[in-house]
């Protein structure tokens, strides 16, 4: 069994990095901490410009160390995302990251939803939640989504899925999702996260300073996740899964093309379709 670390200990080894980072983002940086460790929806956004996904304070490329598997997984996930923002106006989409040993202590799912500015550009609004659940519960989650997942053993194929879901789908939909309830604990002042900022950047000791943070109740009991009207039910037979490479059982891979109408099937873990589900025209061998 591994072990989880503290938040406040967590929130330390972050602090020397935090004193190099501007203001405006250190203060989102706090904010998402809070969040985090509260098991508060954590909101953000991505602006979308030339082709590429960029932080929305900075305005910096969103970059993925791919030198570890994790890293890899991520930066699959970062394609399949771009890629699906620049091809549509807009929509929404859930990515469901299981937790992982030593790196992950909790499940997280996130839910984006493209949206354009008066002036045209192209953003996504982002909101992570944290569960804490047994890794498992991932799979029934993405079950949900879509019963090709059905049959699958292991949670770290989702690491790299994106789940297109109705465009009415909302946050409450999400909660209900992955079986946990609205958090409504007020986010700390704007002069307490103020006072945080100039603390951090005036290179005050970061063990003392997470310690305050604790103690004023900006770092929570739980631990960081990293060292429409339609209902949950409704969206099971109706999601559409972005990135099913690698997914595969005794036959071969579960995504295949027609070859009378050409779109893409999806059929179900360990079972082989008749017809095709769309033209309804024969794909046997």
């Amino acid at each position: 069994m591994s072990h989880i670390e503290s938040p406040t200990k967590t929130i330390e080894k972050f602090i020397p990095s935090w004193r190099y980072t501007k203001p405006d983002r250190l203060r989102e940086e706090i904010i998402s901490t809070f969040n985090e460790t509260h098991r508060k929806p954590d909101e953000y956004k991505f602006r979308y410009k030339n082709g590429e996904l960029l932080d929305f304070q900075t305005s910096t490329r969103i970059e993925i160390n791919t030198s570890s598997y994790l890293g890899q997984k991520d930066a699959e996930l970062l394609n399949t995302l771009t890629s699906w923002v620049s091809e549509n106006p807009s929509g929404t989409a859930l990515w469901i990251s299981p937790s992982y040993d030593s790196v992950y202590p909790c499940n997280k799912i996130t839910m984006y939803q493209i949206e354009e500015t008066p002036l045209g550009e192209k953003t996504t609004f982002n909101v992570t939640v944290l569960f804490d659940t047994a890794k498992d519960h991932t799979l029934e989650v993405a079950t949900k989504l879509n019963p090709v997942f059905a049959g699958i053993k292991d949670p770290e194929v989702l690491r790299n899925k994106l789940f297109i879901v109705d465009g009415d789908f909302h946050l409450g939909n999400l909660l209900e999702l992955i079986g946990t309830k609205a958090n409504n604990i007020p986010l700390p002042s704007h002069e307490l996260i103020h006072h945080f900022v100039d603390l951090i950047h005036s290179g005050a000791s970061a063990k003392s300073i997470a310690d305050e943070m604790q103690e004023k109740g900006l770092v929570g009991k739980f631990a960081v996740s990293c060292s429409g009207s339609s209902s949950v039910s409704s969206l099971e037979s109706q999601s559409l899964t972005l990135n099913l490479t690698g997914l595969e059982d005794k036959y071969g891979s579960l995504s295949f093309t027609c070859p009378k109408c050409g779109r893409s099937n999806i059929r179900p873990f360990g079972q082989l379709i008749s017809n095709c589900q769309h033209c309804g025209g024969d794909v046997r061998c």
